[in-house]
């Protein structure tokens, strides 16, 4: 099977979010980032309280509060930004190229404007799916970003993927909710 696409630097965030998004360290990294600075303003709100002025302390409390609720929005426009950048920096010269993939028993063929590749088939460890694209991720840690809505024949490509999955035994994560939070 053969299809051609090309890529634009939306594919390239979503892929970027979709990936933060599923990262452990990301995960815990937000989590302490949402808790720490509200756990400091209550403990300093506290011993105001206790120590010093009323108003003060409420109003130390009163940001601790904000910022727990409001961080999530914040960090989210901040990874957002973040990865905006770094495809910016890294991935410009591969915006609205042609990308070419031929599959077959043992190989991925790609072409695209650096050259050409060839990747073993067994060496994907695990193909994501979201609403708009299919990622298949390599043992290497390198992924393939597919997106559906520029892929003519998705259902012939949805079965060769269904093949894989069973021949390899890999995970299939089907998540076609998911958004970035």
């Amino acid at each position: 099977m053969r299809i051609e696409y090309t890529l634009e630097k939306i594919d390239f965030l979503n892929y970027q979010l979709y990936a933060a998004s599923k990262s452990e360290r990301i995960i815990k990294s937000r989590k302490k980032s949402r808790i720490r600075l509200p756990i400091i303003y209550f403990i300093l709100g506290l011993l105001l309280f206790a120590f010093a002025d009323l108003i003060f302390a409420i109003v130390f409390i009163g940001v601790g509060v904000a910022w727990y609720f409001l961080h999530p929005f914040f960090m989210k426009r901040r990874y957002m930004r973040h990865f905006e950048k770094y495809i910016d920096e890294n991935y410009q010269n591969r915006f609205d190229k042609t990308v070419t993939m031929e599959f077959d028993s043992e190989f991925i063929y790609t072409t695209h404007y650096l050259g050409e590749g060839k990747l073993k088939i067994k060496e994907i460890t695990e193909i994501n799916e979201i609403q708009d694209y299919i990622f298949l991720k390599f043992s290497s840690g390198e992924s393939l970003i597919l997106p559906k809505d520029r892929i003519g024949n998705i259902n012939e490509l949805k079965i060769i993927l269904t093949k894989i999955v069973s021949d390899l035994s890999i995970n299939h994560n089907i998540d076609l909710n998911w958004q970035w939070q």
